[in-house]
């Protein structure tokens, strides 16, 4: 029986055991996730985020290794957990995605020059690049990609306008929602006198969750609902088990 001092404890919720005294077997299993998850690997394309899973990987890797000690545990090293496969497999079905005509979104493989670079400097191990939305709020036809929104066949990456970097696997996705911006406040008086000049502008946000129920991001202003609402859709679908 896996031993249940604090100090055990600890290294189950560093491992991503939330609750209860799991088995061997589920020590292990927990374990081959949080390698998969955080093997600095799979960030080395992202600055921003390879020195946290850097942290948490030699976090994962002595709480496993004392785990040890008080549970008969098979020795399994990160690298036979990585050469056994350190991203989901490929999917097998992709769910189509389409913007129309909408500036700066672009769907594989008519990729610009511009967004083209930014994929191939992001991109990492997420897979095919699906689509990518330019998200510093222009309407025109010429997109720098300075922020962006990348859809991949794994996960997905958004550059904020604080040119701060986030990813996050679909395996991670939680809820996707989207939420009308007028139901949060009542609209003020020259709102309603020009109601009819503003209806063009964006009246809901995209705002998507980690699993744990954290926010990942949220996307507001930047892009045209129609638009959030292509993104909302691709997502929900993502959601779905294969053999759902």
């Amino acid at each position: 029986m896996s031993c249940d001092c604090g100090k055990c404890r600890e290294h189950y919720r560093t491992l991503g055991v939330a609750w209860g005294i799991p088995t061997e077997t589920e020590i292990q299993e927990a374990y081959r996730e949080s390698i998969k998850q955080w093997h600095p690997d799979l960030y080395e394309n992202f600055a921003s985020l390879r020195a946290d899973a850097e942290e948490h990987f030699k976090q994962i890797q002595v709480a496993y290794r004392e785990l040890k000690e008080h549970n008969t545990i098979a020795t399994e090293s990160p690298e036979q957990v990585v050469s056994a496969g350190a991203v989901p497999e490929k999917p097998k079905d992709v769910p189509s995605i389409s913007f129309g005509d909408a500036p700066g979104c672009l769907v594989a493989p008519d990729f610009t020059p511009e967004a083209k670079e930014v994929i191939d400097h992001y991109l990492g191990k997420l897979g095919m690049a699906l689509a990518i939305v330019d998200l510093t709020g222009t309407r025109s036809q010429t997109s720098s990609y300075a922020q962006f929104f990348l859809l991949a066949q794994l996960g997905m990456v958004v550059r904020d306008a604080r040119n701060i970097v986030s990813l996050l696997w679909y395996k991670d996705l939680g809820e996707v929602k989207l939420a009308d911006k007028q139901r949060q406040g009542k609209p003020s008086m020259w709102q309603s006198l020009v109601g009819g000049a503003s209806s063009s502008q964006p009246k809901s946000s995209l705002e998507i969750y980690r699993n744990n129920g954290t926010l990942f991001y949220s996307i507001s202003g930047q892009v045209d609902d129609g638009v959030k609402k292509v993104i909302c859709d691709f997502l929900q679908k993502k959601k779905i088990p294969e053999n759902g």
